[in-house]
């Protein structure tokens, strides 16, 4: 869990207790980042909650930088107007 906080790549020397706790601190403050960042992209946010939640910092930057934007479909016409009817 260390290494997916991230962690380990900054050279922490502390105990092994702080660091879990630390890392799961990290990863429990990030999951509904994560998944805020994922709906919005039109993902799951339920499903990009549970991974930030197990990789934390590493999770939040695959959906911001890696998860395009999907395009949401409207019941309605472009213009945002019905079709005008001819019966006049």
């Amino acid at each position: 869990m260390a290494l997916a906080s991230g962690f380990a790549l900054t050279g922490y020397h502390g105990g092994a207790a702080n660091l879990l706790a630390s890392s799961i601190a990290v990863n429990v403050v990030l999951a509904p980042l994560t998944a805020a960042v994922a709906s919005r992209r039109g993902r799951s946010g339920l499903l990009w909650g549970a991974i930030g939640l197990g990789l934390g910092m590493w999770a939040l930057a695959v959906a911001l930088i890696f998860l395009s934007p999907r395009p949401r479909f409207t019941a309605s016409p472009p213009g945002g107007f019905p079709p005008a009817s001819d019966a006049a």
